[in-house]
C-alpha cells in the first residue's frame, strides 16, 4: 500500500504505534551500548528490564490508547515523543546528556522510518510492532518480562481490529507521514546500501542481501547486522579486497602522489570512514576519548554511538537519590499526566 497523500488527515489513534515501536529501537541501540561498553550483566539486565517496564506499562498503553480515541484527540508532537521516550529510556542507572540523547533519536526514527518505507501494507504495521516486541522479549528474558510484552501484544491487537480496516490504513498511513520529516544519514543503512548520502532510501541492487533484512523488518538490525556479517566473512574471506574495490582503491595501479598499495583491513575501515566523515554515527570514530573507547573498539557490537552512562560507586548521593525517587510508578504516573494534558 502507498502512503497517504500529504492531504490526508493524521490520525491519532497512531500514537501508541508510534510510540512503542521508537520505544523497542531504543532498547535495540541500549542493549547495543551496555554490551559495546561491557557493562556488567546485572547492570545492564536492570537497565533493559526498567526501560521495558516503563515503555510498556500497562495504564500509560492503555491511555495511550484510549486518549486517541477522544472526539478532540491530538497526534504526539516529535517534541512530545522525544520528552516522554528521553524519561523512558532515562528511568533506570542510564544517563544521557542532550547530545546522546539526540544521537539516540536519530537511530530510532530513521531505522523505524526504513521499516515503514520497506512495507507495503497496512497489517505490516502490525508486523513490524510484534516482531519489536517480541525481539525485547530476548533481552534478558525473564517470566515477568514476557508476561508484559504479551499483555501489550494482546492489548495491541485488540485495539487493532477494533479500529477496522478504514482506521487501520490511516493508523498505517500517519505512521508514515509522521516520519517524513527526519532525514538523518545513519552509517549503518548507508554501509547495507538502505539509504543514500542524501538520507532518502534505496532499494539495494542484491536482492538476496535486501531479503535477508525486509523479510523480517522490526527485528533487532544491529544483531541481525553482526549475525550476517558474521556468516559472510565465514563464506567470503576476500571480503575486505571487496570493499576496497567499492571505496576505489585500485591495488594494481602504481602510485600518483598517494598511496595506492594494498591496505590492511584497519587501513581500509579509516579509508571508508573518511570517506564518509559526515555521516552521523561513524562507527568508531566518533566515541569519546578514554578506556571506554576501547572498550568499544574491541567489541564487535558497537554501533558506533557512545552514549550510555551509569552510575559508578563515586556518583554523588545527592545523584543516587535523584534517580532512586524516578521510580517506574513514579515516572508512569508522570507520562501518563502528560498525555492527558495535550488534549
Amino acid at each position: 500500500m502507498e502512503m497517504g497523500r500529504s492531504s490526508d488527515p493524521l490520525n491519532p489513534r497512531a500514537n501508541v504505534f508510534i510510540l512503542v515501536n521508537l520505544g523497542c529501537e531504543a532498547l535495540y541501540v541500549i542493549d547495543q551500548r551496555l554490551k559495546a561498553q561491557q557493562i556488567a550483566a546485572d547492570k545492564s539486565l536492570q537497565v533493559i528490564h526498567d526501560v521495558t517496564t516503563v515503555l510498556l506499562e500497562p495504564k500509560f498503553i492503555e491511555s495511550l490508547i484510549n486518549g486517541s480515541m477522544h472526539s478532540n484527540a491530538q497526534l504526539l508532537t516529535a517534541d512530545h515523543c522525544k520528552f516522554m521516550l528521553n524519561d523512558i529510556a532515562t528511568c533506570s542507572l542510564m544517563r544521557l546528556d542532550e547530545t546522546s540523547m539526540e544521537k539516540l533519536w536519530n537511530l530510532m526514527t530513521m531505522v523505524y522510518k526504513w521499516q515503514l518505507f520497506v512495507s507495503r501494507h497496512q497489517h505490516h504495521l502490525l508486523d513490524i510492532t510484534f516482531r519489536h516486541l517480541d525481539a525485547i522479549s530476548r533481552l534478558y528474558p525473564d517470566a515477568k518480562r514476557h508476561m508484559l510484552i504479551d499483555y501489550t501484544k494482546n492489548t495491541l491487537l485488540d485495539f487493532w481490529n477494533a479500529c477496522g480496516e478504514e482506521h487501520q490504513q490511516s493508523i498505517y498511513r500517519t505512521n508514515k507521514a509522521w516520519l517524513e520529516c527526519f532525514n538523518t544519514k545513519i552509517s549503518l543503512l548507508i554501509r547495507l546500501g538502505f539509504q543514500a548520502m542524501d538520507g532518502s532510501f534505496l532499494t539495494p541492487m542484491d536482492q538476496s542481501h535486501y531479503e535477508d533484512y525486509a523479510q523480517c523488518i522490526g527485528d533487532n538490525i544491529y544483531m541481525k547486522n553482526n549475525e550476517l556479517t558474521q556468516q559472510q566473512q565465514q563464506r567470503e574471506p576476500n571480503r575486505i579486497d571487496q570493499l576496497a574495490a567499492q571505496l576505489s582503491i585500485n591495488q594494481m595501479q602504481p602510485a600518483t602522489g598517494e598511496d595506492l598499495q594494498p591496505m590492511d583491513a584497519g587501513q581500509v575501515q579509516k579509508q571508508f570512514e573518511q570517506t564518509f566523515s559526515n555521516i552521523l554515527f561513524t562507527d568508531m570514530d566518533n566515541n569519546a576519548a578514554g578506556p571506554i573507547t576501547s572498550q568499544v573498539q574491541r567489541s564487535p557490537n558497537a554501533s558506533g554511538c557512545e552514549f550510555v552512562q551509569l552510575l559508578t560507586a563515586s556518583t554523588k548521593a545527592d545523584d543516587v537519590v535523584t534517580t532512586a525517587n524516578r521510580s517506574s510508578g513514579v515516572l508512569n504516573q508522570q507520562l501518563i499526566d502528560l498525555y492527558s494534558k495535550m488534549h
